[in-house]
């Protein structure tokens, strides 16, 4: 029976028996004796870590053939969830979009298109090749944009403002183009610009940098490289200074095609879908994509009639989400520290999930061991089957996993482990939290 508990110090097997004995006989109504062990085993190693032990540390474990939570350690406490909240984004568009996420709400004019956005993020952006909006509208000499009234706010409530010249921050729009973001590559002795508009707006320095290669001036897309005799080639994102009118500079430049902004409104529109939803939600989960986050849950707010963010959230609180314990959520990335969730309520987010979405399409979006932001974690051994399915976060000094654990049993648990505050390097942190994953995965 060793290989479903934690060791259990140096007891002997007969006392071990013994006690598993007088428990199942006295504690009928209780919770079962295998997870009364796991409790108190799990509670122990975290308290005894040198590494969870000197930080604030959340755990729980569910058991999803018996239905049951085996363990927990601070698991109704709040925590900095960083990018697990994109576990929120993502349960969010799945109720909103089916197979398919919307691009553009257009009606085909006598010699023209009218268009409105929808917020959909995928338009000329790298990561994802199909460009469905863009064969569309080339297909028109004339483009007529009906613009939303009120714009998104370009950051979220509590991000960094002076992290906007970093590629993980890109600014939120109606219309992302590029990602919102430009591409400065050095290769041998070019510098290659794109979109191409933003080359006459790089200013080359042959000096030492300041402390970014590649700087952008704040509210301004004027972008300085400093290269100084580098002779190495390298490649920076930097988000550009978003507008309706560059946008509007960008698209015409890239349809040749006339641009206009218009007040009319389409009679009896049509929609044209882009990307499959389960794409663009593994693109957004496996890399961590703090761009196709925000755009995501922007779209979701607009599918179901609001202009912002911050009232679909608490409509998903009062209603999808509402068995879930209070919690604060406010943007779509995880980027803000506002943001406070319960590792039990991760738990009950993913069960939900499991519940409506089903095993298999969750562990096809999530990302495994071995890629991803999982990438050098929880490796497969060999010729078996990926064992986890789960969602990193992590913001300086925090770092968090939740998602969907095989057992060596064949058990199939729901785990959320969130380490908060700690000060020693993150990578101790991560690699405190795989061996103690891996301590159930082996041990249940």
């Amino acid at each position: 029976m060793n290989q479903y508990y934690f060791p259990v110090n140096n007891l002997n097997r007969s006392c071990v028996k013994l006690v598993l004995l007088i428990l199942v006989l006295f504690l009928s109504g209780c919770a079962s004796v295998k997870q009364l062990a796991v409790e108190n085993d799990a509670e122990r190693l975290l308290k005894q870590s040198e590494v969870f032990s000197s930080q604030f540390t959340g755990f729980s474990l569910f058991d999803i053939e018996t239905n049951a939570y085996v363990a927990g350690y601070n698991s109704t406490l709040k925590f900095t969830p960083a990018s697990n909240t994109k576990l929120l984004t993502m349960y969010a568009v799945m109720k909103s979009f089916s197979d398919s996420i919307p691009s553009l709400v257009y009606q085909v004019l006598d010699s023209s298109v009218l268009v409105s956005p929808t917020g959909e993020p995928t338009f000329l952006y790298e990561p994802l090749k199909s460009q469905k909006t863009l064969d569309f509208l080339n297909r028109f000499p004339l483009v007529e944009i009906s613009w939303p009234d009120k714009e998104p706010e370009a950051f979220g409530p509590g991000w960094a403002w002076d992290d906007y010249i970093y590629d993980f921050q890109p600014q939120r729009s109606w219309w992302p183009i590029y990602g919102n973001t430009v591409s400065i590559k050095k290769s041998s002795d070019t510098l290659v610009v794109t979109p191409t508009f933003f080359h006459e707006y790089v200013e080359v320095l042959n000096q030492t940098d300041p402390g970014e290669r590649v700087d952008r001036e704040l509210k301004f897309n004027v972008f300085k490289a400093y290269l100084d005799n580098d002779t190495s080639n390298f490649e920076r994102i930097i988000p550009f200074e978003y507008s309706r009118e560059l946008f509007a500079q960008l698209l015409q430049d890239t349809l040749n095609s006339k641009i206009i902004f218009t007040d009319k409104s389409a009679v009896d529109p049509d929609t044209l879908y882009t990307q499959l939803t389960d794409t663009v939600l593994f693109k957004m989960l496996k890399p961590s994509d703090n761009f196709l986050a925000e755009q995501l849950l922007l779209m979701a707010a607009r599918q179901h009639g609001f202009d912002e963010v911050k009232p679909f959230i608490k409509q998903i609180k009062d209603t999808w989400l509402i068995s879930l314990n209070e919690m604060i959520w406010v943007d779509g990335s995880g980027l803000s520290r506002y943001n406070l969730i319960a590792p039990v309520d991760q738990v009950r987010l993913l069960r939900m999930c499991l519940d409506e979405f089903g095993w298999e399409r969750m562990i096809t979006i999530l990302p495994t061991g071995g890629e991803g932001t999982l990438e050098e974690r929880f490796l497969p051994d060999e010729d078996q089957p990926p064992y986890i399915f789960a969602k990193t976060g992590t913001l300086s000094n925090n770092h968090n996993l939740s998602g969907y654990l095989i057992t060596r049993s064949g058990k199939r648990m729901i785990f959320s482990f969130m380490s908060n505050h700690y000060t020693r390097p993150t990578d101790e942190v991560k690699k405190a939290m795989e061996q103690f994953i891996l301590e159930i995965r082996n041990a249940y």
